[in-house]
């Protein structure tokens, strides 16, 4: 048996049988390119920008505060907590109206592009824990290059506004216990 003959045999039957029904085959590819032509002059140009972002955690000696900051539950879920809150009504509200979105400044209409640009608007999770995908999609490839950019630094400025929060909360916290401390060591 000869393995090299026996590939060539195949491979000579396969096309010998191909070239008897080319008809057919020619066919299938003129239907196949038609439909792929027509759909392609028909269907609606949508432009995608995509930004990936980073979600750092914080940084905490965990001597000060346990581990649970760092824990990648915790970070998925605040993760998706701030996702929530950014996705919402009003933050979607204020680039609808940075972008004039909305015709007129009826809140039925305003409602409808809140719900219009919510399904433009894509976070997809990346392989790294703590990094995801933001994407809006358009027919204007500039409002989607800038919509996706103004989306980035809306995230970017809510996720600092509530680092700024826990971060005073947690000073509060230490100076709280720093005085608890101080107190316990007078006393003795």
């Amino acid at each position: 048996m000869n393995p090299a003959g026996d590939f060539f045999s195949t491979c000579w039957k396969i096309l010998s049988s191909v070239y008897r029904r080319k008809g057919l085959v020619v066919s299938v590819f003129v239907v196949v390119s038609s439909l792929a032509a027509y759909l392609a002059t028909i269907l609606p140009d949508v432009y995608r920008s995509s930004t990936v972002i980073r979600f750092t955690p914080p940084r905490v000696p965990t001597t000060l505060v346990g581990s649970t900051v760092t824990h990648p539950r915790y970070l998925r879920e605040r993760i998706q907590s701030t996702i929530q809150e950014f996705l919402g009504t009003s933050q979607l509200e204020k680039t609808i109206q940075e972008f004039n979105r909305h015709p007129s400044n009826a809140s039925v209409v305003l409602e409808v592009s809140v719900g219009e640009l919510h399904k433009s608007i894509t976070v997809e999770p990346r392989r790294e824990p703590n990094v995801f995908a933001l994407s809006f999609e358009s027919k204007d490839p500039e409002k989607a290059k800038q919509v996706t950019s103004r989306l980035a630094s809306l995230f970017i400025e809510q996720n600092l506004r509530v680092r700024e929060h826990q971060a005073e909360e947690t000073k509060s916290f230490i100076n709280a216990e720093a005085e608890r401390l101080r107190k316990e060591l007078e006393e003795q």
